[in-house]
């Protein structure tokens, strides 16, 4: 037996440990800088359990096939990655108790794939990249604990009463949809909360009588799911504690006098486990509760209401027993002339405010009529003039898939705007970008620009497949991709971070450089960014990537000066020095900052990190000294393992990404010459040093990025670089927004119709 649990271990784990063919077990886990790949040789060892969660192992998982004794393995919290994860696992027909979860694995699982594991007792697949529908475990008679949560599974649920050994089971977090089916009659937690589910839950409970007994703990949460509370039995809640229905469509009357009076709620003189504990249901649209009868000071059962119209505005205020603003039960009984007032009062309010309004929604339907005829005309008249026709998605059916744009559907958020998880009613995923603030832009100008993003197609582009138009308001839909981006990916630290190979990451800069060179040559019209970065480069399945937020300085156009302006379009370190200081726009500030995201995949850190040395901190700046000197290869990850080849091409990559951050625009490449170098179809140019002044001209970048949300920053470091503007060839120019050497400044005009290719 080894055991070295949090021991602060730091390399790898030597194969020579698979020579110890005695050992039985092995443990040695919460070692962050344990890495490296999984020794092959422990197949020759006697393992009865071998347990390396919360290390950083990549790569792939021994194959135990052989063994023919009871196994444990738990290999959670690693790097482990591949999209067949789980080939070298299938044989292992004595395995007990398997643990892959919060890995990178990814793809789908065959049906059938655990028919030959009969002796699995614990599995758990969670917080992975798990895709397609679930897998059959009716094979899997002994199973206990089921955990496949946070992946990306659809379809519906399988059926489970085969599998009667069945206590918990936690699906929740994906994007299954259908009915709910039946399940194992001993099952004890059920998670299915973060799905698509519908149909009705509560006409009788324990799911329209599938359930032979109840389980203790049920999540249903977030979810589409139907149900009307009067017709809720409540004498079948059997041994059910915890009840969980938040944000779903539950609608009518909750009784907690009835609850009560069946001896299910929980008091202070009670301490039953039976009894119920919790139950959830808020946002949903629950209009009455009725509490005769009760004396709620004596219950201690948890009801969480908030969300609902019977509550006002959520407040914990009134304990632990009704969370809303609402007072919960009446304390002071009414005389019968005081109820007789209440109730004139209430039907003469009650007919006067329906009155007010029905006209109020005649009006406001009428209305809402006469702008959807206009809106669809106008869009009618604006799509017979093109061949792209982008789909006009409704504002409430966006609403519905966005679940009301709740933060637990926010997929991230940009200069433009928020990205939200939208699954609509079909069953497909999509992004929803939410633009920021309201626009004078016309409905006219909107489409057109809509539609002419809309027929950009390329395989490294983000689709757009339409948009939607509500008043002021306009939101974009794009494809869905989802695998995060490069900055989640490689250049975040912490267990997010992926080991990427080097072929894999120049997968990665060649996709970027030939969606560039799409958007610079190809597109009609042509396009310039403004925004590359690595937060805005998603990456699909086999980290095939995609270039994101595209074309969206047309909806935003600046309003400021051509040559000065307080809205850069850009980030912080990716910014072209002529675009920072003077906002002088041309294909070349893509080219700038495509050169120092390829610097952020070889390095595999950010091009600006506070953290390390003074000398080190500016990635760009770094590598100019590391050139100077003749050691590039000290800035490549340390994470990869390169082969003599691979070096070669790692040195060339590097000198490609510093002839596009030339301080001089002239000097960069295009990005068709970039994707020839990358492809190895043409020979690297001559690098070009950075011109004569180099610490100057870093001061003035660094200050203008530091700077550019400020006018005032703006400014000082404009007139600073006049000083030594024949040094860097620029002058300010004009209000035509062409330069004389034939740049383009930043006005949405000149991006969309005449953008020129150096």
């Amino acid at each position: 037996m080894a055991a070295l649990n949090n021991a602060s271990i730091v390399g790898i784990l030597p194969e020579e440990i698979g020579d110890i063919t005695t050992l039985t077990t092995l443990e040695l886990t919460g070692n962050p800088n344990l890495t490296g790949n999984i020794p092959h040789r422990l197949t020759n060892t006697q393992l009865i359990t071998l347990d390396l969660h919360d290390n950083a192992f990549y790569g792939e998982i021994p194959d135990f096939g052989s063994f023919e004794w009871p196994l444990t393995v738990d290999l959670s919290g690693n790097r482990l990655n591949g999209s067949r994860p789980l080939d070298r696992i299938w044989t292992m027909k004595y395995l007990q108790k398997l643990n892959l979860g919060r890995n990178d694995f990814e793809g789908e699982i065959p049906d059938r794939f655990f028919d030959n594991m009969t002796q699995l007792v614990q599995l758990d697949l969670s917080n992975n990249r798990f895709n397609g529908t679930l897998p059959t475990l009716t094979m899997i008679k002994y199973l206990q604990t089921l955990d496949m949560s946070n992946n990306r599974f659809t379809g519906t649920l399988p059926n489970l009463t085969a599998i009667p050994s069945l206590l918990s089971v936690d699906l929740s977090r994906n994007n299954l949809s259908g009915t709910l089916p039946a399940l194992t009659k001993n099952l004890q937690t059920l998670n299915l909360s973060r799905n698509a589910f519908s149909g009705s839950v509560l006409l009788s409970f324990g799911f329209n009588g599938r359930l032979n007994t109840t389980p203790s703990v049920v999540d249903l949460s977030h979810n589409q799911l139907t149900a009307a509370l009067d017709s809720w039995n409540s004498s079948q809640l059997g041994t059910l504690q915890e009840l969980y229905l938040d944000f779903n469509l539950i609608t009518g009357t909750l009784n907690i006098g009835e609850l009560s009076s069946r001896g299910l709620l929980r008091t202070k003189s009670t301490s039953s486990s039976g009894l119920l504990r919790v139950l959830s249901v808020m946002n949903n649209t629950i209009d009455k509760v009725v509490y005769d009868g009760v004396n709620i000071e004596e219950v201690t059962t948890v009801f969480r209401l908030g969300g609902n119209p019977y509550c006002n505005v959520p407040d914990t205020n009134d304990g632990t027993r009704c969370f809303c603003k609402q007072i919960c039960f009446n304390s002071v009984p009414m005389s019968d002339d005081n109820k007789r007032k209440v109730v004139i009062i209430a039907v003469v309010s009650t007919v006067t405010s329906l009155l007010v309004i029905l006209v109020s929604l005649a009006a406001l339907m009428h209305r809402n009529r006469r702008y959807k005829r206009y809106l669809q005309l106008q869009v009618q008249q604006k799509f017979e003039e093109f061949e792209v026709k982008p789909t006009i998605f409704p504002y409430n059916q966006l609403r519905t898939a966005t679940r009301d744009f709740h933060p637990d559907m926010k997929l991230g958020q940009g200069a433009y705007g928020a990205v939200y998880k939208g699954i609509l009613q079909n069953g497909s995923v999509v992004a929803v970008k939410q633009l920021f603030g309201k626009t004078s832009q016309g409905i006219d100008e909107f489409l057109n620009e809509v539609v002419l993003l809309t027929g950009m197609k390329h395989r490294n582009l983000v689709n757009l497949k339409g948009c939607c138009i509500r008043e002021q308001q306009r939101l974009l839909v794009y494809e869905y991709v989802d695998n995060h981006d490069i900055d989640h990916v490689l250049l975040s630290a912490g267990p997010n971070k992926a080991l990427l190979s080097w072929p894999t990451r120049l997968k990665i800069c060649l996709g970027v450089a030939r969606g560039l060179h799409y958007l610079h040559a190809l597109a009609h019209p042509r396009i310039i960014h403004r925004d590359i970065k690595a937060s805005n480069v998603l990456l699909a399945q086999n980290y095939e990537t995609k270039i994101a937020d595209f074309g969206l300085a047309f909806l935003f156009p600046d309003e400021e000066s051509y040559v000065l302006t307080k809205h850069v379009a850009g980030t912080k370190g990716y910014l072209a020095p002529e675009y920072a200081s003077y906002g002088q726009l041309s294909d070349k500030v893509d080219v700038f900052s495509f050169g120092v995201l390829c610097l952020e995949v070889v390095s595999g850190r950010r091009n600006i990190d506070e953290k390390l040395p003074p000398n080190q901190m500016y990635l760009s700046k770094w590598a100019w000294e590391l050139h100077r000197v003749g050691n590039l290869m000290d800035l490549v990850d340390s994470t990869m393992s390169l082969q003599d080849e691979e070096k070669q091409e790692v040195q060339r990559v590097i000198n490609i990404a510093l002839l596009c951050i030339q301080n001089v625009a002239e000097e960069r490449p295009t990005m068709e010459r970039v994707v020839a170098m990358l492809q190895g179809d043409s020979e690297s140019e001559t690098l070009v040093l950075k011109p004569g002044n180099e610490e100057y001209l870093d001061t003035m970048r660094l200050r203008a990025d530091v700077g550019m949300s400020s006018t005032t920053g703006l400014a000082t470091v404009t007139e600073d670089l006049e000083e030594s503007a024949s040094f860097m060839n620029l002058s300010r120019r004009g209000a035509s927004g062409r330069s004389d050497d034939g740049f383009l400044f930043p006005t949405a005009t000149l991006e969309l119709s005449d953008v020129r290719v150096r």
